[in-house]
C-alpha cells in the first residue's frame, strides 16, 4: 500500500512538474464582440425587416443586443499542431435556463438564467508540415476562402484536406472537400475540388490562376435531403457540375494597389425528371479594385460585376457559388470588402448576418419565398460599385466613410411577370467611428442608411421604405 502510495506521489509530481512545458505547446487566441442595435432593418429573425409599407402601417423599429465569443486552442509546435476553434452566440435576452433533448437551440441563452447549450464548434483539424519539403496539409474541419473576394465562398467552414507548397517564386495549392454527405442516398453529395498556382515575384506584385470544380448531387434523387439539413430549396431539380478557371492578382505602384479577379464558368444542371430539360451554365464574373494613399487617410474605389440572364429556366447565366444551393444553414458567400451595412453582408458581422444579398439572412425576392443568400441573384447577376475613405483622427481614434450602389443586370420573365419596375436594388450611405482604449479592446459606432430600389416594388406595391440602421460595438481581440 505505501509503495503504491509513492508511486501515486512520484507521478503527481511528474506531471506538475511537466506542466509548464505542456502549457507552452498550447496557444489560445480569439474575439469577444458585442453589439447594440437599433434599426428598421437588422432584427433577430431569418430575412431583414424589408417590406411594402401598406398605408396607415407605423415603421418597425428593432432594438436588440447581440454577443459573440470565439477561442482558438493551438496544441503542438512549429511543425505540427491540432486546432480546436469553438463559438458561441447569443442575443441578450433570448432564452435559457434548459438543456432537456429538444429545448437545446443555437445562438441562445442570453436571458435570465442562461445555462443554454450552445456552444458550437467552428473548425477541428491537423495541420502539419512534411518534413524536408515546402509542402503543408491542412486536414479535418477547417475555415476557407476563395481568390475571389469571397463571391464563390468566404470565411467557410468545410470538411477537407488542402495542401500548399512553394518554388519560388510560385506558390501552388490543392484542395478537396465534402461539403455534404447525403446520408439517405449513394452518390448524391456536394463536393469541390480546387487548384492554384500563384506567381509571386516581388512581394507588391502578383499573378494567380485557380480552377474550381463543384459537383453537387445533392438533388440527384427526389425526397433525398433528411429534415434538419439546412440545405436550400435548388433552384432546379437535378445535379449540377460546374468548371471554373479564373484568375486574379494585385499589383502595388507608388502610393496605389491595385487587385482585380475574374472567372469563367460553364457547366450543367442535369434534368432528373423525364420530359425535363437540362440547363446549361454559362457565366462569368470580374473585380476591380484601387487602394491609394491620399491626404492623411486612405481611398478605395472598387467595381464587382457577375453576369445574368432574363430566364434561368432555359440557361443560367449568373455565377454558381456555394450558397446557389447551400449545404449549410449560415451562408457561405462574404463578399464584404466593400464596407456595406445594408447592401451587401457586411465585415462586422457576427449572428445577426441581413443584407439584401449575399448573406445568410438575405432579404427575400420580390414575389417568392426564396432568400437571396446567393450573389447570383436567382440568375439575375449583379453589378457593384462603391468606394470609401478611412484616416485616422489621433493615433487612437479613427473615422470612415463609405458609398455603394447595387444592382441587377438582368429582370427575368417572372419579374416581368409580377409587374417588377426595375434593376435598381439601393444606395447605400454608411460611416463607422472607432476608438482604441488599449491593446486589443476596441469601442465603435456605425450608421448606415440605404435608398432601396425599385427592383422591390412590383405589382403595383407601395414603394418600398428606405432602410436605415445602427449599432454600437465593443471588440476585445486576444
Amino acid at each position: 500500500m505505501r509503495k503504491g502510495l509513492i508511486v501515486l506521489l512520484a507521478v503527481v509530481l511528474a506531471a506538475a512538474f511537466a506542466l509548464p512545458a505542456m502549457a507552452a505547446d498550447m496557444k489560445a487566441s480569439g474575439f469577444y464582440r458585442s453589439k447594440a442595435w437599433l434599426s428598421n432593418f437588422h432584427d433577430v429573425g431569418g430575412a431583414p425587416s424589408l417590406r411594402n409599407g401598406a398605408p396607415g402601417e407605423e415603421e418597425q423599429t428593432n432594438a436588440y443586443v447581440e454577443q459573440r465569443f470565439r477561442v482558438k486552442f493551438d496544441f503542438g509546435s512549429e511543425n505540427v499542431k491540432a486546432v480546436w476553434y469553438l463559438e458561441s452566440d447569443m442575443l441578450w435576452g433570448d432564452s435559457g435556463g434548459s438543456a432537456a433533448p429538444g429545448a437545446a437551440t443555437r445562438n441562445s441563452g442570453g436571458a435570465l438564467g442562461a445555462d443554454k447549450v450552445q456552444t458550437e464548434t467552428k473548425n477541428i483539424y491537423v495541420w502539419f508540415k512534411l518534413p524536408d519539403t515546402s509542402l503543408d496539409f491542412t486536414v479535418g474541419l477547417q475555415n476557407q476562402s476563395d481568390d475571389y473576394a469571397g463571391v464563390i465562398y468566404g470565411g467557410a467552414d468545410m470538411a477537407g484536406i488542402f495542401m500548399n507548397g512553394k518554388f519560388e517564386p510560385v506558390k501552388y495549392k490543392l484542395g478537396w472537400a465534402k461539403l455534404y454527405e447525403n446520408n439517405v442516398k449513394n452518390a448524391d453529395d456536394q463536393t469541390l475540388y480546387y487548384a492554384s498556382v500563384n506567381f509571386v515575384p516581388t512581394k507588391d506584385a502578383k499573378m494567380g490562376v485557380n480552377f474550381y470544380f463543384l459537383q453537387d448531387d445533392t438533388a440527384k434523387e427526389p425526397n433525398n435531403l433528411p429534415s434538419g439539413t439546412g440545405v436550400t430549396p435548388f433552384p432546379y431539380q437535378g445535379n449540377l457540375k460546374v468548371y471554373m478557371p479564373g484568375i486574379d492578382g494585385s499589383f502595388k505602384a507608388g502610393p496605389v494597389a491595385l487587385t482585380g479577379f475574374a472567372m469563367y464558368q460553364w457547366g450543367t444542371f442535369k434534368a432528373r425528371n423525364s420530359g425535363d430539360s437540362d440547363i446549361d451554365v454559362t457565366a462569368y464574373m470580374a473585380d476591380l479594385r484601387a487602394d491609394m494613399n491620399l491626404g492623411p487617410g486612405k481611398l478605395f474605389v472598387e467595381g464587382l460585376y457577375l453576369s445574368g440572364g432574363d430566364d434561368p429556366g432555359d440557361k443560367y447565366k449568373a455565377p454558381i457559388t456555394l450558397a446557389t444551393h447551400e449545404a449549410s444553414p449560415t451562408g457561405t458567400s462574404a463578399y464584404t470588402r466593400t464596407n456595406m451595412a445594408i447592401l451587401l453582408p457586411s465585415p462586422d458581422t457576427i449572428n445577426v448576418s441581413q443584407c439584401l444579398i449575399g448573406c445568410s439572412g438575405g432579404a427575400y425576392y420580390p414575389g417568392t419565398t426564396r432568400n437571396s443568400t446567393d450573389p447570383g441573384n436567382g440568375g439575375r447577376g449583379i453589378w457593384h460599385v462603391a468606394g470609401g475613405y478611412a484616416m485616422p483622427l489621433t493615433p487612437k481614434l479613427k473615422v470612415q466613410a463609405n458609398v455603394g450602389y447595387l444592382a441587377a443586370v438582368k429582370k427575368t420573365q417572372a419579374d416581368d411577370a409580377l409587374g417588377m419596375k426595375g434593376k435598381d436594388m439601393g444606395t447605400e450611405f454608411n460611416a463607422r467611428v472607432d476608438y482604441n482604449i488599449m491593446k486589443g479592446l476596441d469601442v465603435g459606432a456605425v450608421g448606415a442608411y440605404a435608398i432601396i430600389g425599385d427592383f422591390y416594388n412590383f405589382n403595383g406595391q407601395p414603394d418600398m421604405k428606405d432602410a436605415w440602421t445602427s449599432y454600437a460595438r465593443i471588440n476585445y481581440s486576444f
